[in-house]
């Protein structure tokens, strides 16, 4: 073994490291339990033969051995549990491995420590700067419309991060009612730091899951901890937190004091991290109530979104008709600017972006499809 490449990180960050020529995980797993398969039986006249095409596929000859980490759950639990062994049977040259379990970095590191060919190398994630402070000022308010006060909170709890002065991560709560913003603040802040959200949808889980999902079960089940360490940025949307059963909280304590996450299988660090949850509680003092004091004093900072004012909602209605007429400009749907008023004026009955956006859309389809169908009537009359 020439080098082994440990890399945290996402996919898209490990797929830069590795070379093109290069064999995976799964394809030589599938290689060597074909050989073992199709192992020649051994008779006495045949022995001198055998013996000889033994010695030749004794080792399996790989330049550039590659293991991604969504590769670890589809082999048998021995090859990871084994996986010194497993390597035994091959001759590789270098290896390159993302986001290893537990089992695997530290036979890795037992074996070769005192041969100094290991590199860990983690990846490094865009953080708070003055410019992103600066950008997320001046651009939030062409994306996310009626949050000014929200805004200004989410900066202040920022403001520690920027160029590295806090090393914990920033644990924030968006708290208030659905649609109004607190989802679009986490995507925004994400595509500022040039990275996708890491997004769990804590509502999704039911209990006996959640457990195995936050605890870690077998390789082949999903993990909180291995999603993390597959993030592609470091913002993170903990989304409705609040639906996880109280039980599990104790789960998220190291994560929100230190940074620090791990279960049975792997762990990871969230240096530099922003987590933020969100929950439609209308107070604090609900909050307070139903998440009690524990994790709630784990918050750095939480912030309310106010519910959407009138105009706030007029202002939502028109950027929408703006983005559906550009849409359907080749089917040209052309609506008489009356209409468009009225229907501008009749979103403040609603009480978030997503039930304005599906009055637009469905008032729009509906009449593309009545001057559809009517042209479609008129020519058939026509002929």
């Amino acid at each position: 073994m020439n080098k082994i490449i440990i890399f945290y990180g996402s996919n898209r960050e490990f797929n830069k490291k590795i070379p093109r020529d290069s064999r995976n995980l799964t394809d030589v797993v599938m290689e060597l339990d074909s050989d073992n398969k199709n192992m020649i039986v051994h008779i006495p006249e045949l022995q001198k033969e055998n013996n000889e095409t033994k010695t030749e596929k004794e080792k399996l000859k790989v330049a550039n051995f590659v293991i991604n980490s969504d590769e670890y759950s589809g082999v048998r639990e021995h090859v990871i549990i084994n996986f010194a062994n497993f390597i035994a049977k091959m001759d590789i040259q270098n290896m390159y491995i993302q986001n290893p379990p537990i089992h695997i970095s530290e036979q890795l590191h037992r074996i070769y420590d005192d041969k100094n060919i290991i590199q860990e190398i983690k990846q490094p994630y865009n953080g708070i700067t003055k410019t992103i402070i600066q950008q997320f000022y001046n651009g939030y308010d062409d994306k996310i419309i009626g949050q000014e006060i929200a805004k200004m909170k989410v900066l202040q709890a920022l403001y520690p991060l920027m160029d590295n002065k806090q090393k914990k991560p920033m644990v924030i709560l968006f708290y208030g009612d659905s649609g109004i913003g607190k989802t679009e603040t986490a995507h925004y802040l994400a595509e500022l730091l040039d990275g996708k959200l890491m997004r769990k949808q804590f509502s999704m889980y039911q209990n006996n899951q959640f457990g195995t999902y936050l605890f870690g079960g077998s390789y082949g089940e999903g993990s909180f901890a291995k999603d993390l360490l597959d993030r592609d940025s470091n913002v993170i949307l903990l989304d409705e937190f609040d639906k996880a059963n109280p039980v599990f909280h104790s789960a998220f304590y190291q994560l929100f004091d230190e940074g620090v996450y791990e279960d049975q299988n792997y762990k990871v660090n969230l240096d530099y991290a922003i987590i933020i949850c969100t929950s439609n509680y209308k107070t604090e003092s609900e909050i307070k109530e139903q998440l009690g004091t524990p994790i709630f004093n784990r918050f750095d900072a939480v912030i309310h979104f106010e519910d959407l004012s009138d105009e706030a909602k007029e202002k939502i209605a028109r950027n929408f008709i703006q983005e559906t007429i550009e849409k359907y400009k080749e089917d040209t749907i052309e609506m008489d600017e009356n209409i468009l008023l009225r229907l501008q004026k009749s979103v403040i009955g609603y009480s978030n972006a997503r039930e304005i956006k599906h009055l637009i859309q469905n008032t729009f389809s509906l009449y593309a499809i009545r001057k559809l169908c009517l042209n479609d009537v008129k020519s058939e009359s026509s002929d």
